[in-house]
């Protein structure tokens, strides 16, 4: 017969060794250094839609395209669209949405000008590299509109 202090050593190893099983896991999951290709690859995207912004409103191309001679232009959500199909890399996905920006009285208000997009949102949710810009731009009738362009590339 073994002994009750023997057996309760065994237990104790046992658990010990348990938890230090449980805890390289845990170490191991937690300290796993992320991918340093997709970091990369995400940062490029979002400099990518911030400079590709940036070119339009240099070139004035929402002043042109949104608007018309004296107000929003109807059906602009089309010539975007066209614009963005022709411009973007075949393999890109994007969601652009603007809005107008108005202030009343000491709030600032959002109004949705409109979106133009060549995917769902699934389409987003399933691409591995995903990215965003916002940039605000005043438009020389003096709109003040908030663009935000979401680029992800397809699988």
């Amino acid at each position: 017969m073994m002994d009750s202090r023997g057996q309760m050593r065994i237990v104790e190893a046992l658990l010990a060794s348990g938890i230090i099983a449980v805890a390289m896991w845990s170490m191991i999951n937690l300290t796993r250094t992320p991918d340093p290709y997709s970091a990369k690859a995400r940062d490029e995207l979002e400099k990518y839609c911030y400079d590709f912004l940036m070119s339009l409103a240099d070139k004035e191309v929402f002043d042109e395209v949104v608007f018309n001679s004296t107000w929003v232009r109807p059906g602009w959500e089309g010539l975007m669209k066209n614009m963005l199909n022709a411009l973007l890399p075949a393999n890109t996905l994007y969601n652009m949405t603007v809005c107008n920006m108005s202030k009343k009285g000491d709030i600032v208000e959002e109004e949705s000008l409109g979106s133009v997009s060549n995917a769902s949102p699934e389409d987003f949710r399933l691409s591995k590299e995903a990215a965003g810009a916002e940039i605000t731009y005043t438009t020389r009738r003096r709109w003040v509109l908030k663009i935000r362009l979401e680029l992800a590339r397809r699988w």
